[in-house]
């Protein structure tokens, strides 16, 4: 079984991922190709003299998420469980989203072309991975989640390159994960959601994916 985790940034999902490891699951960080148990690839980008962490290029995205999904399999042939936390396959796609905001007709069609794309990229199927979605809270508005957001970044101290600067790319954040979450539904793909300001308990998440 192989999880993807999704949402956006500061919603919560390395605390879910951190209770994943604890439980025996095979975690790894999608976007920070560092952590990997595989470190091959992170040595010949050093050599390289890339600074994966802030490496804007489209060619790279593409590869990261090739092999993400390829680590993935692997560790789920040797272990059975796998999570990959923020999923470069995701967040590739909130990428897109967001740069064409607020024109909202032209992101949905963007994201509907670059699903299909990535998804043959990723070897995407109907059973694998499950897509996980995090939120904050759907009973309160997108500004009041966005703000929340922020303050969750604020307090980790320097923000990371990616990381949404203000509230409004917070939002436009919260939007872009609503969208692919809808679109990923909208396939038959399964998406289980979570809500980060309720209490996590993970036997009950656990009991979701068996559903």
């Amino acid at each position: 079984m192989i999880l993807s985790l999704f949402g956006p940034d500061g919603v919560g999902k390395s605390t879910v991922s951190q209770s994943l490891c604890e439980a025996g699951w095979q975690v790894f960080s999608g976007t920070g190709v560092a952590s990997w148990p595989d470190q091959t690839w992170h040595k010949s980008l050093v050599e390289q003299g890339i600074e994966e962490s802030s490496f804007d290029d489209e060619a790279h995205f593409l590869e990261k998420i090739q092999r993400a999904h390829q680590l993935a399999r692997s560790l789920e042939n040797k272990y059975g469980k796998v999570a990959i936390d923020s999923d470069p396959f995701h967040k590739t796609l909130m990428h897109d989203y967001r740069k064409l905001l607020p024109n909202k007709l032209r992101a949905k069609k963007r994201l509907h072309e670059r699903l299909e794309q990535l998804s043959k990229l990723a070897n995407i199927t109907q059973d694998q991975p499950i897509h996980i979605y995090f939120q904050v809270d759907e009973s309160k508005d997108t500004p009041i989640q966005a703000e929340i957001l922020q303050k969750r970044l604020s307090s980790r101290g320097n923000l990371a390159h990616f990381d949404p600067q203000n509230v409004e790319q917070s939002r436009a954040s919260i939007e872009a994960c609503i969208a692919l979450k809808d679109l990923l539904t909208q396939k038959g793909l399964k998406v289980i959601t979570i809500t980060t300001d309720r209490s996590f308990i993970l036997e009950d998440f656990v009991s979701h994916l068996t559903e």
